[in-house]
């Protein structure tokens, strides 16, 4: 019963710490820097059509270096977005496989219960 209650609180605190990312786009402009920072997870189309997607390792007011060595000036960048937590997705994904596992939890229970019952149990 420990090692079931120990595993249980394991996969709890697991699904807990987990989360779930959106990308939200940030606005090319002179204050770009208070907007993105160091380790943050960035994705970004440059004017000619490239994807790039890196961990910021530095941002100068020219632009950002990522952790692929890659540097983009920001005069290059038609589109950039920024991942963030979001809040209500994590909620709501750590809240179904909570459910979903009370409800497994429920059906093993009842279906140990009626086969202690069928073979004469208490």
């Amino acid at each position: 019963m420990r090692g079931q209650t120990l595993t249980s609180a394991v996969l709890i605190m697991c699904l807990l710490v987990s989360s779930c990312t959106s990308l939200k786009v940030v606005q090319i402009s002179d204050n770009i820097t208070s907007d993105i920072h160091e380790g943050d997870r960035v994705k970004i189309v440059t004017k000619d059509g490239r994807d790039v997607e890196f961990k910021v390792v530095s941002v100068t007011s020219e632009g950002v270096t990522g952790d692929n060595q890659q540097v983009i000036h920001f005069s290059d960048v038609a589109k950039l977005e920024k991942a963030e937590v979001s809040v209500l997705k994590t909620a709501g994904l750590t809240g179904g496989i909570v459910l979903k596992l009370v409800a497994l939890l429920i059906i093993i229970v009842v279906a140990v219960g009626a086969g202690a019952m069928a073979v004469g149990g208490p």
